[in-house]
């Protein structure tokens, strides 16, 4: 990394951290044990009291397969793996990984990679923050996203009404419904009519949101904000 690029914003840094670690499953114990670090040492990065050493940062990165300037809190990409040039024009593209699939018991970024890799606006992905991306596993969603079609989700944990949300149910591998409320109710509603609507409780069943789609790609592109 340049000279200039070695700022690092502990307070971005620990909470990126988390957020990763949290995805792979990793606690301070596990993770100090890959990286030869103590935990209280780990738990003072997730906390913002402390920043790596500049080596330590790209040995995480590279870990996490993320940005190291990401990591370090600065506003680019989370994928983007070189150093940026901050006279670069604002079609810069980025590529971004797209995920087979998305199993319910496997941390986000161990899943499987489909080989195909998304370039987009770098501008853009920076505006979105944490995403993901998958191949949309059925033709649940037709004519609104095909099967096979590459989705970016942007990743939350909350749920909006009238969304279309990346979600695991009761174990489920990812899937991508647009989700409509009723009291504590749930409706996952497809638009292929093939597809039934499906109904579920928010107390009773086990519902873990991962997102809301954001963009697509088939012949044509579409984005939803």
């Amino acid at each position: 990394m340049e000279e200039n690029k070695g700022l690092i914003n502990k307070m971005i840094f620990g909470q990126r951290l988390k957020h990763l670690m949290t995805n792979y499953n990793e606690t301070t114990y596990s993770l100090a044990a890959k990286f030869n670090l103590s935990p209280p040492t780990i738990s003072r990065y997730t906390r913002g009291e402390m920043a790596p050493k500049l080596t330590t940062i790209r040995t995480i990165a590279n870990y996490f397969d993320v940005s190291p300037l990401w990591l370090m809190g600065q506003d680019v990409s989370m994928y983007e793996k070189e150093p940026l040039d901050p006279h670069a024009s604002f079609d810069t593209l980025a590529p971004v990984t797209v995920f087979k699939s998305i199993k319910y018991d496997l941390p986000v970024y161990s899943n499987e990679k489909s080989g195909i890799t998304l370039k987009l606006p770098m501008e853009q992905l920076t505006a979105w923050g944490p995403t993901l991306a998958m191949l949309m596993p059925d033709d649940s969603m037709s004519p609104t996203i095909e099967k096979g079609d590459q989705v970016i989700v942007k990743l939350h944990t909350f749920l909006k009404s009238g969304d279309l949300t990346a979600l695991h149910v009761n174990h489920s591998d990812l899937m991508i419904r647009r989700v409509l409320f009723n009291k504590n109710q749930v409706i996952l509603q497809p638009h292929n009519p093939a597809y039934n609507a499906e109904l579920y409780n928010l107390k009773k069943d086990d519902i873990q949101i991962i997102g809301s789609v954001i963009y697509k790609r088939h012949v044509t592109e579409q984005y939803f904000v």
